[in-house]
């Protein structure tokens, strides 16, 4: 009988025990799904980013345009994880201010190259918002600095002649030659290939420009010359398609060209800083100076804006004042 008891006060001990682990497995398999929900329901910052770049490639957006994107998303992901932000709905106003203000204050940044990192975090986080990784999207609330109006460097023609001439990497020389007779973007002119130069028609057909846009510009008859001279004799010869290429990589890269003409510019002690977009300046400069319709301008320079191209209207402007000043009686 003593043993009977015993045995049932085991069993009901054992069952006791069995309850409690189940409601142990119970409560741990509550919070393994809480975490779990929990998250399915947030992102990353990081992953965001992924998506959001994706979504620029998917609608063909350029690669440098996404290159900068993400140049400037990082650096704003370097500054979120600082503040300890790991779901990209916890972002808030003052995470963007912050560093904001960090560029201004700490790195020296202008106002214009901090509006432009403004104008990537709205554009991200309109996205978030559209896409369901947000409730509320602080970046709206952003305000832009004032600018303050910088005068565009440009060449004349005659210190453009000088600068050629005084460059002693030929190739260097034949791509500056190229952007002051075409107006083109370092990476468009770059991105040429042999195809593109068409010397039948006299033209120059730049594919994929910003915003892929393309647009086909007149063969001026010394690059003409010039590159039917680089093509038919000393170009490298290389299974490429590239109508620049060097002897090692085969590639130039804008880099290196700027620094080419960085070092020329130091060389002949001119107190101006130079580079590949200096020329592009220079080349609408020489147009508007030679009164060419401002929307012709345009076409060529492939802004998809007329107050983009207005901006150089500042050169015939003072032309038309030094004129005035020369009127006398």
């Amino acid at each position: 009988m003593r043993r009977l008891v015993n045995l049932r006060a085991l069993i009901l001990t054992l069952l006791l025990g069995i309850a409690r682990l189940k409601g142990i497995l119970l409560v741990l398999w509550m919070s393994l799904e809480k975490i779990r929900k929990r998250s399915e329901e947030t992102m990353s910052p990081i992953v965001a980013v992924k998506q959001f770049l994706k979504e620029l490639s998917n609608k063909n957006r350029s690669k440098g345009t996404i290159d900068e994107y993400q140049k400037d998303l990082m650096m704003f992901l370097r500054h979120l994880q600082q503040e300890g932000v790991e779901d990209i709905d916890d972002v808030v106003g003052s995470n963007m201010t912050s560093y904001l203000d960090k560029l201004i204050n700490e790195r020296s940044y202008k106002a214009s190259s901090r509006n432009r990192q403004m104008n990537t975090i709205r554009s991200f986080f309109k996205y978030c918002k559209k896409a369901g990784f947000i409730q509320q999207n602080h970046a709206e609330h952003l305000e832009r600095l004032e600018e303050e109006k910088v005068e565009r460097v440009f060449l004349t023609s005659n210190e453009v002649t000088t600068l050629v001439g005084a460059i002693e990497h030929p190739l260097v020389r034949l791509v500056i030659v190229t952007l002051f007779f075409t107006g083109a973007r370092i990476t468009e002119c770059l991105s040429l290939e042999l195809e593109d130069i068409d010397f039948d028609q006299k033209t120059i057909f730049i594919k994929n420009g910003k915003g892929k846009k393309s647009r086909r510009l007149p063969l001026h008859p010394e690059l003409e010359k010039a590159l039917k001279h680089y093509i038919e004799g000393w170009r490298v010869r290389m299974d490429s398609k590239k109508l620049f290429l060097t002897g090692r990589s085969g590639n130039l890269s804008d880099v290196y060209v700027n620094r080419i003409l960085k070092e020329t510019v130091d060389r002949l002690g001119w107190n101006k800083k130079v580079t590949c977009h200096v020329l592009r300046h220079s080349f609408a400069s020489e147009l508007v100076h030679k009164n060419v319709n401002i929307v012709a301008v345009k076409e060529l320079l492939g802004h998809s804006s007329l107050k983009t191209t207005s901006g150089y209207a500042h050169i015939m402007n003072q032309d038309i004042e030094d004129a005035i000043q020369q009127l006398a009686l």
